[in-house]
């Protein structure tokens, strides 16, 4: 009978500032094994997770590996050496194959700046995941998990997760407008700078200019357009592990291979994607210079902005148009619905720091 067990995965470059934590959270939440591949990690990240029973790490899977690997995954294996997503697309599957054969029920697959959160009242415990997976109707195949982008107030954060309880909310209405002018727009302009100036004027429209998006490269003054979510604006998912060979995964959820997944809404991500400008300057630093321009416009300048400024500059960046630390702005934006407060997982945080030493990594 399914029990409502579940395992994640992680495809994982230097991410030991965050990555402790977050297995500390989802095991406290339930997770019964955690799945890691390191993808180019030289931070000391593997000994950092070792001494959780519950995790399995390795490398990538790579190439020759893949000789049983479904049609799907020969068919992208010409990009395993130079895209990261490929590897984590194949990874995944990798890793639902073996939690499927372990008898586990689901696996969700996320990143280490990112928390699971199926109910915003509800306190962290070891069913707070898998009570409500087990209630999943039997024929629905995933569950997506729309993400909550976090709001930083400050440029500096002392404890990962526990410092950040601002979210900003989702709208499917407004959203669903944006996706489809947006769509019809750039059939007619296809200029990165031009759809992320759509970006923008959007949503300043939208609320009004309540949450300020226009910000300047510290080197040469030019604008960066943003709308309103500075990451992702879709969702992470968790497949039933019964069916998942059925399907083909991309980055944020697997879609038809075999035939189409009927899938649900459930739950949130809460998705602390700039936790401070430390955290800021190594993730954009690593990225790969091939960004791609013409999808991701405001991810390639912002890793502009990280590799060509200095740490003082990006500070300053960072609190002058990401950090939202105005009282009155955050007041402001509360009372239009634009964020919310949301605390279970900085208690949670808040409380693992309150523990003794003894217990902390060595």
């Amino acid at each position: 009978m399914p029990s409502g067990k579940f395992a994640l995965t992680y495809t994982v470059k230097n991410e030991a500032r965050l990555l402790p934590s977050a297995i500390e959270y989802h095991i406290a939440a339930g997770c019964s094994r955690i799945y890691i591949f390191w993808d180019g990690t030289t931070d000391g990240s593997q000994e950092l997770v070792s001494k959780y029973p519950c995790v399995t790490a390795r490398d990538s899977i790579r190439v020759e590996e893949t000789d049983d690997a479904p049609a799907w995954i020969k068919g992208i294996l010409v990009c395993w050496e130079n895209d990261m997503d490929v590897r984590k697309r194949i990874n995944t599957y990798y890793a639902a194959k073996t939690a499927a054969a372990e008898g586990l029920d689901w696996l969700g697959g996320i990143d280490p700046d990112e928390l699971v959160l199926m109910a915003r009242d509800e306190e962290i415990a070891e069913d707070h995941i898998s009570k409500h997976l087990n209630n999943i109707p039997d024929e629905i195949d995933q569950i997506f998990l729309p993400n909550l982008e976090s709001v930083p107030t400050s440029a500096t954060s002392s404890n990962p997760f526990a410092d950040c309880v601002y979210f900003l909310n989702r709208f499917p209405k407004t959203e669903a407008i944006w996706r489809y002018s947006r769509a019809l727009f750039l059939r007619v302009l296809q200029v990165p700078v031009i759809a992320a100036w759509y970006d923008y004027l959007f949503y300043q429209v939208r609320f009004l200019g309540a949450i300020p998006r226009l910000m300047r490269d510290p080197r040469g003054g030019s604008m960066i357009p943003a709308g309103y979510f500075l990451g992702y604006s879709n969702y992470k998912s968790f497949i039933r592990l019964k069916t998942f060979a059925n399907f083909d995964f991309v980055t944020h959820g697997w879609r038809g291979f075999l035939r189409a997944p009927r899938t649900m809404r459930m739950g949130n991500i809460l998705h602390f994607d700039m936790l401070d400008a430390d955290y800021f300057a190594a993730k954009f630093r690593q990225r790969q210079q091939g960004i791609i321009l013409k999808v991701f416009y405001l991810r390639y300048r912002l890793a502009h902005v990280a590799r060509n400024s200095s740490d003082a500059e990006i500070r300053e960046f960072f609190e002058r148009y990401i950090a939202i630390s105005d009282p009155a702005r955050i007041a402001l934006l509360k009372r239009r619905g634009i964020i919310s407060e949301i605390h279970a997982a900085s208690d949670f945080m808040r409380l693992k720091r309150a523990e003794p030493v003894a217990d902390a990594v060595p």
